[in-house]
């Protein structure tokens, strides 16, 4: 019995449904199944899985994610991209390092051919939306509806300190992402009808317009120093906080994305707003400590 067909029967053993898929070297290809329905005929009958790997001996295992296997997968890819004389290299370690989020999850992890990962999750109980890339840049979420390539094959090998038999971890919060596309910000702020003076209008209002229209490499800069400057003006009572919060992050999140291999993503954004918010109104406090 091969190496292939004992990882295949022992994913099935793990309840973990699967069907066989091409076995191409190239990790930029596209992943063929050889069954004629593809995922919809992953199965765990041993009999049937024995007879697969039988007729294709060389092809590899992928096993349905989401409830029927009770796995979520969190695929992260690192890419070559561009001509031949001006490579650059893209890494899903790096998108979600500046999300802030911390790859330190004792789970199984399997490495891919590109130098890549692909984490297991337990799946949460209700529905995972399988996306690709909307999450930060080069990294994808196997979950309901998708399938998730396992080792052995070409390049994919279970990390020596975590696998297969290394306990599922939960299925972290951040990886739930959410269908709606932020709607474009309304001309005028405030979005609810708040009685505001002159003044917090005013400040409110060109601090929406400083981030909508904040050039390409200072956007960030941007919406850090204008969100700092509306939270010190919602400490002092000049602006009601929700109000300016939610002003605030509607203008963070229409923000243009100058590079369409780096969008901004709604996680992202929320995070640093609410970081720079968080900043402006604990310095007001602490600058309110030091007058008295």
């Amino acid at each position: 019995m091969t190496e292939a067909i004992r990882a295949a029967l022992a994913y099935a053993a793990r309840g973990w449904p699967v069907f066989p898929v091409r076995n191409n070297p190239d990790p930029a290809a596209r992943k063929v199944p050889h069954t004629s329905h593809g995922k919809d005929d992953a199965t765990t009958d041993r009999a049937v899985i024995v007879d697969w790997w039988r007729r294709w001996p060389s092809a590899v295992a992928s096993i349905v994610t989401g409830e029927p296997s009770g796995v979520i997968g969190l695929d992260i890819d690192i890419r070559e991209l561009g001509a031949a004389d001006r490579v650059r290299t893209e890494s899903g370690f790096d998108s979600l390092d500046e999300l802030g989020i911390s790859m330190l999850v004792e789970t199984p992890l399997a490495h891919t051919p590109r130098g890549g990962c692909a984490q297991l999750f337990r799946w949460p109980g209700h529905f995972v939306k399988t996306v690709s890339g909307k999450l930060a840049p080069h990294v994808d979420i196997r979950g309901d509806g998708g399938s998730l390539i396992l080792p052995p094959g070409p390049g994919r090998y279970w990390d020596p300190h975590l696998g297969p038999d290394t306990p599922i971890a939960a299925m972290p919060a951040w990886m739930v992402v959410e269908d709606a596309t932020p709607e474009p910000l309304p001309p005028k702020l405030p979005l609810r009808r708040q009685r505001l003076t002159r003044y917090a209008e005013a400040s409110l209002d060109n601090a929406v317009a400083q981030i909508l229209n904040a050039p390409a490499g200072q956007q960030r800069d941007t919406l850090n120093r204008e969100v700092y400057s509306i939270a010190r003006l919602a400490r002092d009572g000049v602006i009601p906080v929700a109000l300016a919060f939610e002003a605030l992050l509607l203008a963070a999140l229409g923000m243009r994305s100058y590079d369409p291999h780096r969008p901004w993503r709604p996680i992202e954004i929320n995070k640093l707003v609410r970081a720079a918010f968080t900043d402006g109104l604990a310095r007001a406090r602490r600058a309110e400590r030091r007058r008295a």
